[in-house]
């Protein structure tokens, strides 16, 4: 196993630095360096979290504690974790973070999936002081992220995530001033370059998946802005524009949910008109069918036969909830609510 020296050697030559340099940066002398990582001195344990910090890695991993044995369960953790998004089970995925916070401190990566789990459970709760203590919780640990994380990727993820909270807490200047950590947008992207790489063939791809990009942003968009009862019609309206054959694939979950939250405000009418909710019920059922059909009864891989995407393929086995609740199964549940309030046939 190497020893810290051999490691903050390793790590410098990694970040491409001079021994003077690392000395600098820790307010030491260059010797100092030379005799870590020569093995004749070890550095002062006050500089293990700093020298941690520069070069964007735990303490852990600095002091060598991932061992085989240690490597073996941070895979399990994180092979539990990401089974959590096909079974759709936040509160096991929040076990898991905690314990991966627990045994392996000063992990920015574990901690800000926990900030996340957090974050997303503190909807399931309908007290609202409940609510706001666990938003409360996650906006503390994205703002330790955000502070001891030198990793980019995650240090922006975490400014997306608390700026969505408070601006949820109603903090909107606070949420601005965490915003502001973020560099300005080049002018020059890094789609514009690659572009200029890519063959024929490969550019067709590349202009399609950017296009699925858009609409996917586009939807979303449409959602927060228009009404929740015309969301369908005019969501609806964008996909066979783009995708005329009906072969939505992924969007029959869009497609589904929309319907559903149609029905749902129709309901709310005075006097809602029981054949268009039987219609609605209808083309919902079809949009559930269609995805347990390619999710859950033939998983696989399959592609777009609309012109605009007919390059782009997708395998819903990678697809996120593909062992959690059937579409078909939640459409039963929402049907016998609906049975509830309003009279329907025996069978949609």
């Amino acid at each position: 196993m190497k020893n810290i020296g051999e490691r903050i050697k390793e790590y410098r030559k990694m970040a491409k630095m001079s021994q003077e340099q690392l000395a600098a940066r820790l307010n030491v002398t260059f010797q100092t360096v030379s005799k870590w990582e020569t093995n004749k001195a070890s550095p002062d344990l006050s500089l293990i979290i700093p020298i941690a910090r520069l070069f964007g890695v735990s303490t852990d991993e600095l002091l060598g504690m991932r061992d085989s044995e240690t490597d073996s369960r941070y895979a399990e953790l994180e092979e539990g974790y990401e089974r959590t998004f096909k079974t759709e089970d936040l509160a096991e995925r929040q076990r898991i973070c905690e314990t991966a916070v627990s045994e392996y401190p000063g992990d920015m990566r574990w901690l800000s999936e926990l900030a996340w789990v957090i974050s997303n459970r503190s909807f399931e709760y309908s007290d609202e002081k409940e609510r706001a203590s666990q938003q409360e919780k996650a906006i503390k640990l994205f703002d330790a992220v955000i502070k001891n994380c030198n990793d980019e990727i995650l240090r922006s993820e975490a400014i997306l995530g608390i700026t969505q909270l408070l601006n949820w807490r109603g903090c909107r200047d606070e949420a601005r001033r965490y915003a502001e950590l973020l560099p300005e947008r080049q002018p020059l992207t890094r789609d514009m370059v690659i572009e200029n790489c890519l063959s024929e063939e490969e550019l067709i791809v590349f202009r399609q998946n950017r296009i699925m990009s858009h609409l996917e942003g586009i939807l979303g968009d449409l959602s927060f802005l228009v009404p929740h009862n015309t969301f369908n019609d005019i969501g609806k309206a964008v996909l066979c524009a783009l995708i005329p054959d009906g072969n939505y694939l992924e969007f029959n979950h869009t497609l589904y949910y929309a319907v559903q939250q149609k029905i749902s405000e129709k309901m709310k009418e005075d006097k809602p008109d029981g054949t268009e909710i039987l219609h609605l019920l209808h083309e919902m059922k079809s949009y559930a069918a269609e995805y347990d059909r390619i999710v859950f009864e033939k998983p696989g891989i399959y592609r777009y036969t609309s012109p605009v995407f007919n390059q782009i393929e997708t395998d819903t086995r990678d697809w996120l909830g593909n062992e959690g609740q059937r579409m078909s199964e939640n459409f039963e549940e929402f049907l016998k609510a609906l049975k509830q309030l309003f009279c329907l046939p025996g069978k949609i």
